[in-house]
């Protein structure tokens, strides 16, 4: 796959590659669209899309009962009204204190020992965490619940890591965007059904399904995923496989300003987003008693715009370009973001949340995308892994300055999230300038996909 030297020189670097005319030469797949497949595969790469698919969609319905319903659970367990925005913003960061130091080891274990072991995983530990949260009798058991959450990242670069061997080249940056399409499908039927689930039988019954169901898919994975063959093997300890990731990502200035745009995109998201059950509440004027599924149905609402536009947003940047839709991306999204802040009432907050969505929904197929064709194969698994902190750091940081904020006035988070997006849209318009400064006069341009120009 393209090394760092590749990466670097089509980046303008002195060092040159050997075919300057197209900086995927590198790509054992880039020349036909399924070269890849020259090689025997364990897994149909159909197979491990719906798999990986389902996956998404049970983890991120669990944890999306857990963030929506969060501020209502915390009523329940005592937490004094006044304490709920700081409890909310203190609990959704909680899972990133021990996430964030495990999060470059799971890419490099995965290329070491076994990708299947780190995928299945996540799914038996997310079983425990729910199990947990659902009998807590304070919130002091549901931070330990939520603390333990740290052992769950860390799957998902590593599927991409798998899909990306067995995929073809030409439909990768489509099954990018409906693997990543699992997350806000889950996100959008699990409000919904949370939401009466918790109406009519309460929180905990709601968590609990979410742990079995969480097991179960579990179990699922341990059947029908198989350990891949890969075609660079190593036996080379995890320190040397992470420095080596490492030196991948610094020695490309390129991927270096993709992880920065990517924290600044998902700072501004995770500075507001687990206060939105707030401020919905705070904005409702219809009975107490149907407050549960009017959030639910919000944010499945939500949900839907975001399946929606995932494998859209990722299906668009195959045909035009993927830093032509960035810039997009990020700047709507702010504007959605201010609106959110501003609305004054329940249904034009609602509007803005699912016009958010529509775009939020293109920032990480996007960015992903991208440092997926520029990984080495050998050690795909661990960037892809090292790629998702930045999004990782964003929802530890995120949260607790948010708490801050929102103890000051709760529509602060929302106007620091959109200048926050407005930052991540400059980073985004200076690397396209760059990709176009340092583009080879007369030759194909990088981002044409007639051409089969890799990002």
């Amino acid at each position: 796959m393209l090394g760092v030297a590749s990466a670097t020189a089509w980046e303008g670097d002195t060092r040159r590659m050997p075919d300057q005319s197209d900086p995927t030469a590198a790509l054992p797949s880039a020349a036909n669209g399924d070269a890849g497949h020259a090689r025997d595969h364990a897994n149909d790469w159909r197979t491990l899309l719906v798999i990986f698919l389902l996956a998404g969609v049970v983890e991120s319905q669990a944890f999306g009962h857990l963030n929506a319903f969060r501020p209502l659970f915390l009523q329940q367990l005592g937490v004094p009204l006044s304490e709920v925005a700081f409890w909310t913003g203190i609990l959704a960061s909680l899972g990133f204190v021990i996430g964030l130091p495990l999060l470059p080891f799971w890419g490099v274990w995965a290329d070491r020992y076994s990708r299947k072991l780190i995928i299945v995983r996540s799914a038996y530990i997310e079983g425990v965490i729910f199990s947990l949260a659902a009998f807590s009798p304070n919130v002091w058991f549901l931070a330990v619940a939520q603390l333990l959450g740290g052992f769950v990242f860390g799957n998902t670069g590593v599927m991409l890591a798998m899909l990306a061997d067995t995929t073809p080249r030409k439909r990768l940056g489509m099954v990018v965007g409906i693997v990543s399409a699992g997350f806000p499908i889950g996100s959008s039927v699990g409000p919904l059904l949370g939401g009466y689930v918790a109406q009519t039988f309460g929180i905990r019954p709601l968590l609990f399904g979410d742990a079995v169901a969480s097991a179960l898919m579990g179990v699922v994975m341990t059947l029908i995923v198989h350990e891949e063959k890969r075609l660079y093997a190593t036996q080379a300890r995890v320190g040397q496989l992470l420095r080596r990731a490492l030196d991948d990502i610094i020695s490309s200035r390129l991927i270096v300003g993709l992880f920065g745009l990517y924290f600044l995109a998902m700072f501004g998201i995770t500075l507001y987003q687990q206060f939105l059950p707030i401020l919905l509440q705070k904005l409702d004027t219809g009975p107490i008693r149907l407050l549960p599924s009017m959030i639910g149905a919000t944010l499945t609402a939500s949900g839907i715009a975001m399946a929606i536009a995932t494998p859209l947003w990722g299906r668009l940047g195959d045909v035009i370009g993927r830093w032509r839709v960035l810039p997009v991306i990020l700047a709507a999204g702010s504007l959605g973001i201010v609106a959110e802040g501003l609305a004054p009432r329940l249904f034009p907050l609602q509007v803005s949340i699912v016009w958010v969505s529509l775009f939020y929904a293109g920032i990480g197929p996007t960015v992903v995308a991208l440092l997926a064709l520029l990984a080495p194969e050998e050690r795909r698994a661990s960037i892809l892994n090292f790629s998702l902190l930045p999004s990782q750091l964003s929802w530890f940081v995120g949260p607790l300055i948010g708490a801050a904020l929102a103890s000051a006035a709760l529509r602060l988070p929302f106007f620091a999230g959109a200048v926050a997006q407005g930052a991540a849209l400059v980073v985004a318009l200076l690397l396209a300038r760059r990709i176009a400064r340092h583009s080879q006069p007369g030759q194909p341009s990088a981002e044409q996909p007639r051409e089969q120009a890799a990002v």
